[in-house]
């Protein structure tokens, strides 16, 4: 059935276990394409079916079976040629897909893809709640509606309930085809990068790379749904790990818990009591070692040190931006993204799209103790002006990468 000659690779999650991440990383090996989230398992069943009620009904001399087959056929034909001609034009050799919604998918991406390999990506559930819960303080992820639909009564339950589920569900195809699935942890990517990563390269029959993980936010990826910090990091990031503490202990029903523990022992995690004992010093921050404490350098300075080095990655940048920083007198900066060199005053004068902010939070994204999705996707950022969230998404990889 398949007359490419690559193997598909899908990196299957939970959502919020850092599969943006493990895409960069992806992407950015020489002979591996890894776009953002495309949606393949959807897209497969979506066109089997139109398939199975149009073209394979014109076969009248085969069964109901030999149909069902014809379909396939065509649906990964329709596939192929899609990433086989994107792979080309990346001049790649492998193409990776990573949509966490793939779970729901698992028997259509056989059926369709039977030579696949598949990236098992796990994270510790504390750390996906936390992240969960964070995201969902302003609104649901699609996939997590159904879960807060049946624990109304707390978001907590919500987003460990969903852990539980699709981590099963992960656990139980990995042990249904072995010889084609690579366990990965979250916690193991970010903590020992090249160990666990020229195991997972070897598993994919590419040559680990040395100078890769220097590069991950150095060349360029395509810009694709799930991004999300991700998009405005310049580093694997390790404050991320343990940062399941803030989740209240209390706050995890109890029906969950045996459940919970029986998961956490088959990935090798700490049970939840040993996790709430003994991870009280384990969260990191990954702060900068000289952390910026005046506002005026980090426009005079910092940000103008910024746009001089990445002008060139953002030509279509474009604009007047203004951001207010929120204090005991608010303060106004311009950034002048009319040509192509880009110019940091202070002022008030008028522009096409103004950002305001506090100036504790500021100097928290600066210094690297505060992720820039996350506060705007909590309401911090006051956003106007702005009609093109690329465009915003941009500013933030202008200022900060």
């Amino acid at each position: 059935m398949n007359n490419t000659p690559y193997t598909p690779v899908f990196i299957l999650s939970c959502e919020r276990s850092g599969s943006t991440m493990l895409r960069y990383i992806m992407d950015t090996h020489s002979k591996i394409t890894c776009p953002g989230h495309l949606y393949l398992g959807d897209l497969c069943s979506s066109l089997n079916r139109t398939l199975t009620g149009t073209l394979a009904q014109t076969h009248t001399e085969l069964d109901e079976e030999g149909k069902k087959n014809f379909a396939i056929n065509e649906t990964r034909k329709i596939i192929d040629n899609i990433m086989s001609r994107y792979t080309k034009a990346k001049d790649k050799q492998i193409w990776c897909e990573k949509t966490p919604m793939n779970l729901d998918y698992l028997p259509v991406l056989e059926a369709h893809f039977p030579d696949a390999k598949y990236i098992c990506l796990y994270r510790n559930c504390l750390d996906v709640v936390h992240s969960s819960v964070n995201l969902s303080k302003y609104r649901f992820l699609p996939e997590h509606v159904p879960y807060v639909h049946r624990n109304p009564e707390s978001i907590i339950a919500a987003m460990v309930e969903n852990w539980l589920e699709k981590t099963d569900r992960l656990l139980a195809f990995e042990a249904a085809h072995q010889e084609r699935c690579f366990r990965v942890k979250y916690e193991s990517v970010v903590m020992r990068s090249e160990e666990t990563l020229s195991s997972l390269f070897e598993f994919l029959e590419v040559g680990w790379e040395k100078d890769l993980m220097g590069r991950v936010f150095e060349v360029s990826h395509d810009q694709g749904e799930g991004d999300g910090r991700a998009a405005l990091s310049s580093k694997i990031r390790q404050d991320s790990v343990g940062k399941g503490i803030e989740v209240p202990r209390a706050g995890i029903p109890k029906k969950f818990i045996t459940e919970i523990d029986r998961l956490l022992g088959k990935l090798e995690y700490a049970c939840l009591d040993d996790y709430y004992s003994n991870n009280t010093g384990f969260i990191r921050n990954e702060i900068n070692e000289n952390p910026m404490s005046n506002i005026s350098d980090i426009f005079k300075n910092h940000f103008m040190n910024a746009i001089k080095n990445n002008r060139g990655r953002y030509p279509a940048l474009q604009g007047i931006w203004k951001i207010i920083i929120k204090g005991d007198t608010d303060r106004a900066w311009l950034i002048d993204l009319s040509n192509q060199g880009g110019l940091v005053t202070e002022g008030d004068s008028k522009a096409d799209s103004t950002l305001c902010l506090s100036a504790a939070l500021l100097l928290e994204m600066v210094n690297g103790t505060r992720d820039a999705i996350e506060a705007f996707a909590q309401g911090e950022i006051d956003v106007e002006g702005v009609s093109d969230q690329n465009s915003l998404m941009d500013l933030g990889k202008l200022l900060f990468s």
